[in-house]
């Protein structure tokens, strides 16, 4: 299992790993060990759809019928309620970085989820983004294209990152909020910022981030191994 539970809570992280022994640095690793559990953990079947079917009963005339039926319905409720308690929780906290002192972040970190996020690209075209992850076409990434050169590059993806952590706290997003973790809710945020009708608040959103950040810059000293 790549996650704890805590609660009713699936506590995820980068401390340990795919990338352990692959990647040098420590903060890309675990930026990429946490994206690459992340994935593990949505992999994991949350409704049961695979619950063993119910047992075809015995309704003739033999003896023992009744017992037998018995049996097959007591290891059917067994086995299946085993089943359910090793079901992942449906709520979660996805930790992208290292602890890092308020108002600080792991750039290196961050810039190794986007990077794996991005199926281990450092670039991707606007449009090949879209048609990736894009529920349909009232949305799109447009917003993350910063330099506005038609791609989505590691640094400027990081800025979606850290939104969704800003937005696991409060509607409202504050960098102050930035504690290396995400939720569900964050999530769900920063996809409805990907709509073409908050494009133009999503950017300002991204170009702040990028500046406040100076992910730019950090992207030059980033190597994924």
């Amino acid at each position: 299992m790549t996650f704890d539970v805590s609660g009713n809570v699936a506590k995820i992280d980068g401390k340990q790993g795919k990338y352990d022994n692959k990647v040098t640095n420590p903060s890309v690793r675990y930026g990429r060990n946490a994206v690459e559990n992340y994935y593990t953990y949505l992999e994991k079947p949350i409704i049961a759809d695979t619950m063993n079917p119910a047992p075809i009963l015995d309704f003739g005339l033999e003896p023992d019928a009744a017992e037998k039926n018995a049996e097959k319905l007591d290891k059917f409720l067994k086995e299946n309620d085993e089943y359910l308690k090793a079901l992942p929780p449906l709520e979660f906290e996805y930790r992208y970085m290292p602890q890092m002192p308020k108002g600080q972040i792991d750039k290196q970190a961050v810039l190794g989820a986007a990077y794996e996020e991005m199926g281990g690209l450092k670039e991707i075209e606007v449009k090949k983004l879209d048609s990736s992850f894009a529920p349909d076409e009232s949305f799109t990434s447009k917003a993350l294209d910063i330099n506005n050169d038609g791609k989505v590059d590691i640094a400027e993806y990081s800025t979606s990152i850290l939104a969704a952590d800003m937005l696991s706290k409060s509607e409202t997003p504050d960098t102050a909020n930035i504690d290396g973790t995400i939720n569900k809710k964050g999530f769900d945020a920063v996809l409805a910022y990907t709509q073409k009708s908050k494009a133009a608040a999503a950017a300002a959103l991204y170009s702040k981030i990028y500046n406040t950040y100076n992910l730019g810059e950090a992207q030059k000293e980033f190597k994924p191994e």
